[in-house]
């Protein structure tokens, strides 16, 4: 574990001693995170040469090293949907840094009732979360009234991929002909419930192919400027890497 922090340090900090990125990262318990890190300091190196003046939404932001990686890198962070226990720590590394983030709770559907656009909007595996279409739909659709003209949509997303078979992990997990993975509950009268086969079932996510997921960006009004896909070893789903601009002008 030594030597991975130490590479971890040498790739992103080395350049930049004052840098308190490994620290914050380690504090807020969010190493497996790290490829995100990298990601979007990639993006920001690209597409924002001046970060002065601009916001940045992170949707579900869980242990908030996404939130903190932006804030590092200049912007004004709204951290929405943040572990609760990790918002005393990530408030602690803000004010002692004086990084610009706030809190936003109210879930992933509702992020237009922030009354606010953003110049960037990050999110980490939101979309899967969401498995039926027309709550697909609304939650990009909200995504592209929150986007200030211009503004990117940075996405991270598990995707299936040709080594992955989900019904080879959990006999209580299954996946149907539209990707929608349903995990058996014992709570009949769970939200959204449907029975087969004498067993209760619940949609859990929805994997869909990296094709798949172009497609749907591309008819939710966005054009896609950068695609990474990450296969990784065993029976594992993919990660899906996007930088998106909305074509929208309002």
């Amino acid at each position: 574990m030594k030597a991975q922090y130490q590479t971890f340090i040498g790739n992103n900090v080395q350049n930049n001693p004052e840098s308190n990125t490994f620290a914050n990262i380690v504090a807020l318990k969010g190493l497996c995170e790290r490829d995100t890190v990298r990601h979007l300091q990639a993006v920001i190196h690209d597409y924002y040469p001046q970060v002065m003046g601009c916001s940045a939404l992170d949707l579900s932001s869980g242990q908030g090293v996404a939130a903190m990686t932006l804030a590092e890198l200049g912007f004004n962070v709204a951290a929405f949907d943040m572990n609760r226990d990790s918002i005393a720590i990530l408030q602690r590394i803000a004010w002692q840094q004086d990084l610009n983030i706030y809190f936003g709770m109210g879930g992933i559907l509702q992020i237009e009732k922030l009354q606010k656009k953003f110049d960037l909007i990050h999110e980490s595996d939101c979309l899967v979360k969401i498995p039926h279409d027309s709550d697909r739909k609304a939650f990009l659709a909200a995504v592209q009234n929150t986007l200030v003209p211009g503004g990117k949509f940075v996405i991270s997303t598990s995707v299936l991929t040709e080594n992955y078979d989900v019904n080879d992990s959990f006999e209580s997990i299954r996946m149907d002909a539209e990707h929608i993975v349903w995990r058996q509950t014992p709570d009949a009268e769970a939200p959204g419930v449907i029975q087969d086969e004498g067993k209760n079932w619940v949609a859990q996510k929805r994997l869909s192919t990296p094709a798949e997921i172009k497609l749907e960006m591309m008819n939710a009004g966005f054009e896609v400027l950068e695609e990474q896909l990450t296969i990784h070893p065993g029976n594992n789903p993919g990660t899906l890497r996007m930088v998106l601009a909305s074509t929208s002008q309002c």
